[in-house]
C-alpha cells in the first residue's frame, strides 16, 4: 500500500536519488539566485545584460538603501507582518481545533464535516473573489488588514484542518479516554492532546506555518 523507503534501495538508486534531488533543487532556485545577484550589480552592470555571472561591482548596500530610503519597502514590510502573524496563529489555532474534533470526537455527521472540509480545497479562488470581495465591502472590511486577515484564515483553514485531523488521528484514542476518566475537561485534553501531537509531528507543523506564510 505505502510507497518502499528509499533508505531500503540499493546504493546506485540512492545515489542516483540525491544527485536527481539536488539537481531539482538547484533548478528551481536558479531564478531566485538570479533575482539576488541582480539585486547586487550596478545600473551599468544590469544595462550591459550581465545576469548569470558575478557581478563585476556590487552595489549591495546602497541598492537596498534606496529601496528603503525611495520607496516603501519598509511599509510593505510592516504590512506583511501585520497580516501573517495573525494569519498563521488563527489558522493554526482554528484548524487544530477542527482537526482534534474530528479525530477524536465520535458523531454521526462527523466524515460529512470532514468531506466539506476536504471539498472546500478544491474550490478555485477565482470563483469567490467577487463574492468575498462584495461581503467585504458590506461588512466595512475592504482594503484593511482585518479583512486580509480574516480572508486568509478562511481559505488556509480548510487546508490545514485536513491533514491536522489525519495527524491528530494517529495518536492512541486510549489517552483520551483515559483523561476523560480522570476529570479532565475537554479543553484541558485540547491542550495537552494540541502539546502531544505538536511535539510528536513539530516539522509538520513547522511546514503548516511555512505554507501559510507563503500563501
Amino acid at each position: 500500500m505505502f510507497p518502499t523507503p528509499i533508505q531500503n534501495y540499493s546504493l546506485k538508486v540512492n545515489l542516483g536519488y540525491r544527485f536527481l534531488l539536488i539537481l531539482t533543487l538547484l533548478i528551481w532556485l536558479l531564478p531566485l539566485i538570479a533575482v539576488m545577484l541582480t539585486s547586487m550589480r550596478t545600473f551599468e552592470d544590469v544595462l550591459a545584460g550581465n545576469y548569470w555571472t558575478w557581478p563585476e561591482e556590487t552595489a549591495l548596500i546602497s541598492n537596498y538603501a534606496a529601496v528603503f530610503e525611495g520607496g516603501k519597502m519598509g511599509r510593505f514590510f510592516l504590512n506583511s507582518l501585520i497580516i501573517t502573524i495573525p494569519t498563521v496563529v488563527g489558522t493554526l489555532f482554528l484548524s487544530s481545533l477542527a482537526g482534534y474534533s474530528l479525530a477524536m470526537h465520535r458523531f454521526k455527521l462527523n466524515l460529512l464535516v470532514f468531506a466539506m472540509f476536504i471539498a472546500g480545497n478544491f474550490v478555485p479562488y477565482q470563483i469567490l473573489m467577487i463574492p468575498v470581495r462584495n461581503i467585504s465591502i458590506e461588512l466595512g472590511m475592504y482594503n484593511s488588514h482585518l479583512g486580509l486577515i480574516i480572508f486568509h484564515i478562511a481559505f488556509q483553514t480548510g487546508f490545514c484542518t485536513f491533514f491536522l485531523r489525519n495527524f491528530i488521528k494517529e495518536l492512541p484514542f486510549e489517552l483520551i479516554e483515559a483523561a476523560r476518566a480522570d476529570g479532565a475537561t475537554e479543553w484541558t485534553i485540547y491542550r495537552k492532546n494540541n502539546y502531544t501531537s505538536y511535539n510528536t509531528c513539530s516539522c509538520r507543523f513547522r511546514s503548516f506555518r511555512i505554507y501559510i506564510y507563503l500563501e
